[in-house]
């Protein structure tokens, strides 16, 4: 009994000595990811998960669950680190570049078409892993879980429900792997989420009965509204042979409250008589005044698996799915400062679920080639449809190569999403009018840079 409790009192040393080593080793990639967190940029995408969690990932479709790994397991199935020796970094960043048109009938029954306005947003990651011994293996990483973003034209007739959104995360994930088995491998980690929210909208604020018909437009900022929020993952991985293997992976939901800042702005009145502008204005400086807001969103919890096959050393194929939760975001509510009433939005959603397909071949001793395929579900129901992402279920069709010289890996990607149409009905309390996407698509680049110590 005394050997046994002893034993493990010198493995919990050693482990944690190890651990310190690791942080002493890591304390520049440290530095790097708290600037990669502030840098870390929106995209276009369905519901508003991300995937584009390294450039090999883009290029497989995010079909990373089981086949052999590299540093970016940490955010696609850290008990994946359990296959990979010694000591890895990555460091990467996947641009993103959306492009879309809305053709609308407004209140009054004019036509026309509004282009999305140009963008790029970029994603990035970093990672790095280390193995204590032969049971343990520790790695952290820097990576996008959570983004959106687009700008329409500020006087477009959708402005009553949305016309720009930023959202902005970053996730920081220290994970442990434990090779319970030559077969088994399991993982824990936690997760630290930093959101920020950029949102702008107009308001039309009837002034009815005191001037029939009248009305006058506010335009509502929202700015820097961040916090952290902050999880779990869990993941296992099971090698059946040499040939086949299994992994999965749940990631929590995050639940985070933010806080930030509304400025208002009077934007003009409509069928008010010139006698009475001054008077509606003075109105609207006293009840509308800038101030603090504040809201709380519960970002899904997710499920991903998939099952790799290498028929051959140098070809591997996986196939995978991911489940999200995404009935936890049932509305989007702003409270809003100086008394003024709630923003309620009501959202619904439905969960989802993702497909993808992925075939990776070592063409040649320093070059290998990817390709990929993923089908993405809409989870926003018909009901309740707004502009917030203006697509629906998507094809994602991606391709990559993978360059090695000796301790350096150089990864490029590309993937073109081309999502379906969507068809919007007129809703005033949505703030939505008669439109239809057309031409809408994105494209993503990527890059990552790996090195093994």
């Amino acid at each position: 009994m005394c050997g046994w409790m002893s034993g493990g009192i010198l493995f919990l040393m050693n482990f944690f000595r190890n651990c310190v080593e690791i942080m002493a080793n890591v304390r520049i990639w440290l530095a790097a990811m708290a600037f990669l967190l502030a840098m870390t940029g929106p995209a276009f995408a369905e519901g508003f998960a991300l995937y584009e969690y390294s450039a090999r990932g883009v290029a497989l479709g995010g079909s990373m669950a089981a086949r052999k790994p590299d540093a970016s397991a940490v955010a696609y199935n850290p008990a994946l680190l359990t296959r990979l020796p010694g000591k890895h970094a990555m460091l990467g960043v996947t641009a993103v570049i959306p492009n879309g048109k809305m053709d609308w009938i407004d209140q009054n029954g004019r036509k026309g078409t509004t282009e999305l306005k140009d963008s790029v947003w970029s994603i990035p990651h970093a990672y790095y892993t280390q193995q204590v011994n032969d049971t343990w293996w520790l790695g952290i990483g820097e990576f996008t879980r959570y983004g959106l973003g687009f700008e329409y034209p500020h006087n477009w007739p959708g402005r009553f429900n949305i016309y720009e959104v930023s959202l902005l995360s970053g996730s920081l994930n220290p994970v442990v792997a434990w090779r319970a088995t030559d077969k088994l491998s399991l993982a824990a980690g936690l997760e630290v989420v930093y959101v920020t929210l950029d949102l702008k909208r107009r308001a039309q604020v009837p002034l009815e009965p005191l001037i029939p018909g009248g009305s006058f437009e506010v335009d509502a900022s929202i700015k820097d509204a961040d916090s952290f929020g902050y999880g779990f993952n869990l993941a296992a991985h099971y090698q059946i042979n040499d040939a086949w293997a299994v992994g999965v992976q749940y990631r929590s939901q995050v639940k985070v409250k933010a806080y930030g800042d509304i400025e208002f702005s009077y934007m003009g009145s409509s069928g008010v008589p010139g006698s009475f502008e001054g008077a509606v204005q003075q109105g609207y400086a006293g009840q509308f005044q800038d101030g603090s807001v504040h809201s709380t969103v519960i970002l899904p919890d997710s499920i991903s698996g998939g099952v790799s096959w290498t028929p051959l050393p140098e070809l591997s194929l996986e196939a995978g799915l991911v489940w999200t939760r995404w009935s936890t975001f049932s509305s989007l509510n702003i409270h809003m400062p100086n008394g003024l009433p709630t923003s309620h939005s009501t959202k619904n959603w439905k969960d989802v679920w993702r497909f993808n397909f992925g075939v990776e071949y070592d063409i040649l001793d320093w070059l290998t080639l990817r390709a990929g395929y993923t089908y993405d579900e809409s989870p926003m129901r018909e009901a309740y449809e707004d502009y917030l992402v203006p697509t629906g279920d998507r094809h994602l069709y991606s391709a990559g190569v993978g360059f090695h010289w000796g301790d350096w890996n150089l990864d490029l990607a590309y993937c073109y999403i081309d999502p379906a149409t969507r068809s919007y009905t007129r809703n005033d309390t949505l703030g939505t009018v008669r439109s239809k996407t057309r031409d809408t698509s994105t494209q993503l680049f990527s890059l990552s840079i790996g090195y093994e110590f």
